[in-house]
């Protein structure tokens, strides 16, 4: 009967010990709380920063040539050959070749034209042949104007007058046949420039950035962009596409940085050109086309590719720039070296945060854990930095944003924190 009281006796040991060890767990949980109690929040901060601070409008466009030159036939026909490439006479004309002035890029099929000329020339004998006759009739009858005349006074009226009339009507129908003859100089001309036109040639000296084209394709009279030739592709700009509601703050002459995404990691530069007026309809938003001049660069820019354009609206060089946050933080008044009323800044809190040319303050670290206020003038901010204008800092200089706030895992174990 001994061994169950021993049992007993062992299992109330060791409920005393939990008891004893909780209760001494609770003690040293309540002490830390209790001194800890009175201290000073720990404060996240970020040093200031003097940098050039730019504000700007973002945007996308597509790379071009400076001037597209559209070729397309005057004449209708079947596409029959292309010119052959200077560089590769292997190789016809394409995208990438160059080209001089006058050079045949395609040939029409040109049979249909040869017949209209040889048709031309015949209608022009014809006329030729035609005004021999009417020139012979018109001397035959100023002949007999010159007998009537001279015989006036044996003809009678009326013969008289059908003489004088079958001259003029001779004269007339000479003047008509010179007409018809001029037609058909005209007609034989026509046909002639018809058969040389079913050679398209280059208008420029330039480069091949596309052909819409093949071999056999018929073409009507003016079909556009058959082949598009541009002068130079060192010579290239942006054309971008900007909202109405940034179009204001775009300007003639503005600086424009842009990337591409074959260049990446390089930053290029140009300036504002030209502001187009024609503005372009998506449902309801409304878009201009800005075009950017590209300053030179050795960087290898291709029509059509896309850019990511940012305009240069305003930018201070040298600025004091804090973070934003830095701005909207106040300490309670237990933090403050010196006490300032909250409402001597024109905003301090995050629902109200100060704007450009407001008074606020930025809180620097002072002694044993307080913050030390210091005033200053908003500037300009890019929705992450903000210039602060009137105040003396230093560049390693600290400012608050927040603090660590700690829970009450973290009081209890120093390690374990939260930031706000």
């Amino acid at each position: 009967m001994s061994r169950p009281v021993k049992t007993r006796s062992t299992f109330s040991r060791l409920m005393i010990g939990l008891v004893a060890a909780g209760c001494l767990l609770s003690a040293v949980i309540a002490v830390r709380l209790f001194s800890q109690r009175n201290e000073l929040p720990e404060l996240r901060t970020v040093n200031v920063e003097r940098r050039d601070l730019v504000i700007t409008v973002g945007t996308t466009g597509t790379i071009e040539p400076n001037e597209i030159v559209q070729v397309g036939p005057d004449v209708a026909g079947k596409i029959v050959s292309f010119g052959v490439d200077t560089r590769d006479p292997d190789k016809s004309i394409g995208v990438g070749s160059r080209v001089a002035k006058g050079t045949v890029l395609f040939q029409l099929d040109t049979q249909q034209y040869e017949i209209g000329l040889q048709r031309a020339v015949a209608a022009h004998r014809l006329a030729a042949a035609d005004l021999v006759r009417l020139e012979a009739q018109s001397l035959q009858a100023q002949r007999n104007l010159d007998r009537a005349n001279r015989l006036r006074s044996t003809n009678s009226q009326s013969v008289y007058d059908e003489i004088v009339t079958a001259n003029e009507m001779a004269t007339a129908l000479l003047a008509v046949g010179k007409a018809k003859l001029d037609q058909a100089d005209a007609e034989v001309h026509h046909a002639k420039v018809s058969l040389e036109n079913t050679n398209i040639r280059s208008p420029i000296d330039g480069i091949v950035i596309d052909r819409r084209a093949n071999l056999g394709q018929y073409v009507s009279v003016g079909h556009p962009g058959l082949f598009l030739l541009a002068e130079d592709l060192d010579q290239m700009r942006i054309r971008a596409s900007v909202s109405e509601s940034d179009i204001g703050k775009v300007k003639l002459g503005q600086s424009v940085t842009f990337t591409v995404d074959a260049h990446r990691d390089q930053v290029m530069t140009g300036r504002v050109k030209e502001i187009l007026l024609n503005a372009r309809m998506h449902g309801n938003f409304v878009t201009y086309d800005v075009i950017v001049a590209i300053n030179p660069t050795q960087l290898n820019l291709l029509p059509h590719m896309t850019t990511d354009v940012e305009f240069e609206i305003i930018k201070h060089e040298k600025a004091w720039v804090v973070p934003t946050g830095a701005l909207q933080w106040w300490p309670g008044s237990e933090q403050m070296e010196h006490s300032v009323a909250r409402d001597a800044a024109s905003s301090s809190d995050e629902s109200n945060p100060p704007t450009q040319g407001d008074n606020a303050y930025v809180w620097v670290p002072s002694e044993n854990g307080k913050v030390r206020a210091v005033p200053v003038r908003v500037g300009i901010d890019d929705g992450v930095q903000t210039e602060v204008i009137g105040a003396e800092f230093e560049s390693e200089s600290p400012v608050v944003v927040g603090e660590v706030k700690r829970t009450t895992l973290a009081r209890i174990i120093p390690t374990v924190k939260t930031l706000r």
